[in-house]
């Protein structure tokens, strides 16, 4: 059945996390006016945004000592996608895919500590945090501007130019046989639900960045339970249309009064796509998320490097013909190979300004740059979040 991976993993995972948050050494215990962290000094806590990606669990980062002070955010974020008409085959099956288009969005969230339903005990450890997001498919605007500076920089342009500009052309499929994508024109896709619940397991120290609560812990490790709730529709690219689970490990370290550094390792247990085309993804994901936070007076300086393993299962060639130049514009690399997302923030107040851009790490033999080239999945994003402490 699909889906029944991550839901057959929920139960235990769930039971473990709640577990270990009243087990949690005595280092741990926080009082309640230190059960917060300084928003200056937070993650920019992004995922990996794009039509194919998105589909899936995709767990951001987060501040690893946040486990008390409830918020409201709201990110605007537009991430231009794109790669020519291809075809892959395995077994005897050929599945056609294309990823042009720009998918605006609307991602709110809201943290939700546990002290909210009683204080005291082992709630005062966790937190759980219900994201969703809203996108519009269109062509865009970006293309143009994304070749002037492909030309300005002497870059490679991935055949964009081949193209008419601001089209929509985004497709899953098997010629003639299942269809999971094929948007063609404009809509608005509602996505599916997130739930991830965060346990505070150990920390120390009294933070001294800026805005820093009193008696806030310097340093903090967590771990985090996320849920996908299949609530998009795979047809409208809102979701992959199944159940996702994922678990994550997190640490923040204050470094110094004006610098913090963030990390998480996790793994994710994704569902079939609700359809029966042939290309589905792999069954297992991991990945690692790194974000330093410069606080500069009233400003902070964020940089982030986000890795994750390749998306789709194995085992596909590109039926390209021999052409280098299709081979290095298609999906293959956003489908088949690991992805590396670079990002830097510049965060005044409650308002954040993010700008990222995606990489391929690794060899790429057919390519005229051998070693760590730009994958086009999403091209740019770029986001603008507002936070709001509750």
């Amino acid at each position: 059945m699909v889906g029944s991976t991550p839901v057959r993993l929920l139960l235990p995972l769930l039971a473990a996390l709640v577990a270990v948050a009243p087990a949690a050494p005595a280092a741990a215990e926080l009082p309640p006016a230190a059960a917060g962290a300084s928003f200056g000094a937070a993650p920019l806590g992004l995922g990996t945004p794009g039509p194919f990606r998105q589909l899936f669990l995709d767990p951001p980062l987060s501040d690893a000592r946040a486990v008390g002070t409830p918020s409201l955010s709201a990110r605007l974020e537009s991430a231009n996608s794109w790669s020519v008409p291809a075809l892959f085959g395995r077994g005897g099956r050929v599945v056609a895919v294309q990823n042009d288009v720009e998918a605006d969005a609307l991602v709110l969230s809201v943290r939700l500590p546990w002290t909210l339903l009683a204080p005291g005990g082992f709630r005062e450890r966790l937190t759980t945090t219900l994201g969703w997001r809203a996108t519009a498919f269109w062509g865009g605007f970006e293309d143009g501007g994304i070749e002037a500076w492909h030309g300005l920089v002497g870059a490679y342009n991935f055949q964009r130019q081949l193209y008419p500009r601001d089209h929509i052309h985004l497709r899953l499929l098997e010629p003639g046989g299942p269809r999971a994508l094929d948007l063609e024109s404009g809509r608005f896709s509602a996505g599916d639900l997130v739930l991830a619940t965060q346990a505070l397991l150990a920390s120390g120290g009294r933070a001294e960045a800026r805005g820093s609560p009193p008696e806030a812990p310097a340093w903090g490790i967590s771990a985090r339970l996320d849920l996908k709730l299949p609530t998009g529709s795979l047809a409208q690219a809102g979701g992959s249309g199944g159940f996702d689970a994922g678990v994550a490990l997190l640490g923040s370290f204050e470094l110094t009064r004006w610098a913090v550094l963030h990390g998480m390792l996790f793994g994710t247990a994704t569902s079939a796509l609700a359809s029966s085309v042939a290309l589905q993804p792999r069954t297992f994901h991991a990945g690692v998320d790194l974000s330093l936070a410069v606080l500069l007076g009233p400003v902070t300086l964020l940089a982030e490097d986000r890795y994750l393993s390749a998306l789709m299962e194995g085992g596909w060639t590109s039926l390209d013909g021999g052409s280098d130049d299709a081979y290095i514009s298609s999906a293959y690399a956003a489908l088949f190979r690991p992805h590396n997302q670079v990002s830097f923030g510049l965060r005044w107040r409650e308002l954040t300004l993010s700008f990222s851009e995606d990489f391929t790490p690794g060899s790429n033999p057919r390519g005229a740059r051998s070693w760590f080239y730009n994958e086009n999945a999403p091209d740019t994003v770029l986001a603008l979040t507002f936070t709001l402490p509750l």
